[in-house]
Parts: structure tokens; C-alpha cells; sequence
């Protein structure tokens, strides 16, 4: 009996109080029906070593109470683990990019190659285990919603090109390159051809929880937050009109990115709401349009590439494209002050095609889309 009482008192220390003397009674007429049972067909009393294998044979305490606790018994469940994976290959692949950026940027300051690469995979690595631990809190915490969200039971068949974009194998290249299809569907996928609503609105929050959390510091490669990069090209150092540039525009970046992807999960949910999601895309534009533009002809960082305006942006980028096409050599200041410029363009043609959605109700991706999965 002590040892019955040894066991009981194991189980009993990890449930809930509300339902310990419940529990242990049940358990405890279990086992000693179990141990009845085989006094019978014995004949006689068990020693402790036969009644240390019944309690084995009825589980180990913290296994037996897992039985009687409240809630789910995993972390993610099977329900939700294809959406916490998608997410999870969406951030790194943004992880990655950045890291891409991280290492040129250093290489721009004079820092060795191999050192440089060497932080920016140690980085990746380091921000690849924050990235999947705060999918695996916020999968928990779902898990334990008495509601589910509604992304998870409120689907339908013509949106399951979601899972699409997470499916990059080798083997699908090789299939697209040996039948002569052209890119394979993966790749399509993944620029949006046959990609559902949904997936790229969710897809869209994702990188830019993921950018967001780069640009306040959460994630960094090598330990160098952006705001302490050394940035100079062509013997010409760019590291302080940068620095007063990330200082003054930091806010604003990160309100814009906290409304991009509240929008974007609106978006997810609310896919075939075209005009509101259109009216959603003109102010987000409009955003980027005044941060694109502003960084271009206002900040710290245009006056160090010497810009005195409008005309003067266009003149300098009709320089460098006639200067280049003539010698081919391009002036590194120019490129980026014509990266700059050609950015304000994006913005301002989504603008035009979200009025273009406003005014007629009209999404031709979702049509596509639906078209498509008809």
C-alpha cells in the first residue's frame, strides 16, 4: 500500500486541485482491481516488485495526469501546424534577404568578406531560432483559444494555393527544366501567379512582422544594429547622413509596419471586400510614396547625394544613364539615388490601380484567381 500511495501522490502533485481527489480515487479503485485481479489468478498476495509493475503497466504519474488535464496536450497540433510552418519558411526566406543586405552593406564599409558572411550566417542562425520560437508561442496560445480563429475552420477549397508557396523542392525544378513547362509551380507560387488571396495577404503580414522586427532591432546579423552600420562607397562616407536618417524616419517606419500588417490580416479575412481593401492600398501607398519620397529629396541622406530638388533628381538620374551607357561604368552615389527614385514609382502606380479598384469594384487577381481554380 505504500507504494500505491507513493504512486497516487506523484499523480496527484500535477493536476489541478479542483480535480485531484476525484482523479486519485478513480485511479486508486483502478489499480487495486488490477491488483485484485491478479491476487485472484495467483492465489496469493503480490510482493512489491509485482505490484511496482502494475502501477508501470497503468503509467508513469506524469503521463497518467497529461490524461486528466485540462486542455490540449501539444504545443501546435496537427490542425494548426501547416499555418505555423508556412510562416516560419515565409520569415526565413525575409531573413535571408535581409541577411543579404546586412553582408553587402558591411562589404560597402571595408569589412572582409569572409568576416562579413561568417556574422550574416551567424546572425541568420541566431534570428532563424527567435523567429520559430515566437511562431511557437503565438501557435500555443491559439491552440488554447476556446474559439479557433476563423482562418482555421472558415476555409474554402479555391484558397488552398496557400500551401503552394511553401513548397520549394529540388525536385520540382527538375521536373519544370526536364518537361520544358518553365517555372516550376512552386516558383510561380511564390511570385504570386497562383498564389490565392489569402496566401498573399498572409505571406505579406508575415515578411513584414519579420521586417519590422529587424528594423527595431529584434533581429540582427552579427550584432550590428542598423543604426551603427559603417556605410561608404567609392571613398565617400555615407555613415552619418544614414544614422540621422534611420534616427529620424525610425517611428514612422514602424507605425507604418504595425498598420501594414494589421491591414494585411484584415485583408486575409476579408479578401472579396474590394473596395475597402483598395482604399486600404491607396493610404499604405500613399505612406510609402511620402517615406520614399521624403528620403529622396528631404533627409540627411539626400543632401549627402547632393540633391537640391525635383529637377535636380531627374537630372542626376538622365546623368547617370547617359553616363553609363557611354562609358559603362555607373557612379555608386547615382545608382542609389535612382534605386530612390524609381521607388517613388511603385507607390504611385499601386495608388493608380487601387483607385482604378475603388471606383469599379473590380479585383482582376481574384478574378484570375477564381478563374483559375474554377
Amino acid at each position: 500500500m505504500r507504494l500505491i500511495d507513493r504512486y497516487l501522490a506523484a499523480v496527484a502533485a500535477q493536476l489541478p486541485a479542483a480535480a485531484r481527489e476525484d482523479v486519485v480515487a478513480e485511479l486508486r479503485d483502478d489499480i487495486m482491481s488490477r491488483i485484485e485481479a491478479r491476487q485472484e489468478a495467483l492465489g496469493r498476495d503480490l510482493t512489491s516488485d509485482e505490484v511496482e509493475s502494475i502501477l508501470r503497466e497503468v503509467g508513469h504519474p506524469l503521463s497518467v495526469a497529461g490524461r486528466y488535464g485540462a486542455g490540449p496536450q501539444h504545443l501546435i497540433g496537427p490542425e494548426l501546424f501547416p499555418w505555423w510552418l508556412f510562416a516560419v519558411k515565409v520569415g526565413l526566406i525575409v531573413l535571408i534577404g535581409i541577411m543579404a543586405l546586412s553582408v553587402g552593406v558591411k562589404l560597402t564599409g571595408g569589412q572582409d568578406f569572409g568576416q562579413a558572411l561568417g556574422q550574416g550566417i551567424a546572425g541568420l542562425f541566431g534570428n532563424a531560432a527567435t523567429l520559430i520560437g515566437m511562431a511557437t508561442v503565438a501557435g500555443y496560445i491559439i491552440e488554447r483559444q476556446s474559439e479557433k480563429p476563423s482562418f482555421l475552420t472558415d476555409w474554402r477549397v479555391r484558397d488552398l494555393g496557400f500551401f503552394e508557396v511553401a513548397r520549394m523542392d529540388a525536385e520540382g525544378f527538375n521536373r519544370a527544366l526536364n518537361s520544358g513547362a518553365g517555372a516550376p509551380q512552386s516558383v510561380r507560387a511564390i511570385s504570386g501567379q497562383t498564389m490565392s488571396p489569402v496566401a498573399r495577404a498572409l505571406s505579406a503580414a508575415v515578411a513584414t512582422a519579420v521586417l519590422t522586427a529587424w528594423w527595431i532591432g529584434a533581429i540582427r546579423f552579427g550584432g550590428l544594429p542598423m543604426d551603427q552600420w559603417i556605410v561608404e562607397i567609392a571613398g565617400i562616407d555615407y555613415t552619418q547622413a544614414l544614422r540621422e536618417t534611420v534616427t529620424m524616419i525610425f517611428w514612422p517606419v514602424v507605425i507604418y509596419g504595425l498598420i501594414r500588417m494589421s491591414f494585411d490580416l484584415f485583408r486575409a479575412t476579408n479578401a472579396r471586400a474590394v473596395r475597402m481593401t483598395a482604399l486600404g492600398d491607396i493610404g499604405l501607398s500613399a505612406g510609402r510614396l511620402t517615406i520614399y519620397s521624403w528620403l529622396l529629396l528631404v533627409s540627411p541622406l539626400s543632401r549627402a547625394l547632393g540633391v537640391d530638388g525635383p529637377w535636380s533628381v531627374i537630372e542626376r538620374v538622365r546623368g547617370v544613364i547617359e553616363t553609363g551607357i557611354n562609358s559603362g561604368v555607373w557612379s555608386a552615389s547615382g545608382v542609389v539615388m535612382m534605386i530612390l527614385a524609381f521607388m517613388i514609382l511603385e507607390p504611385t502606380f499601386q495608388i493608380l490601380a487601387s483607385a482604378w479598384r475603388l471606383i469599379s469594384g473590380r479585383d482582376r487577381r481574384i478574378e484570375a484567381w477564381e478563374e483559375r481554380r474554377a
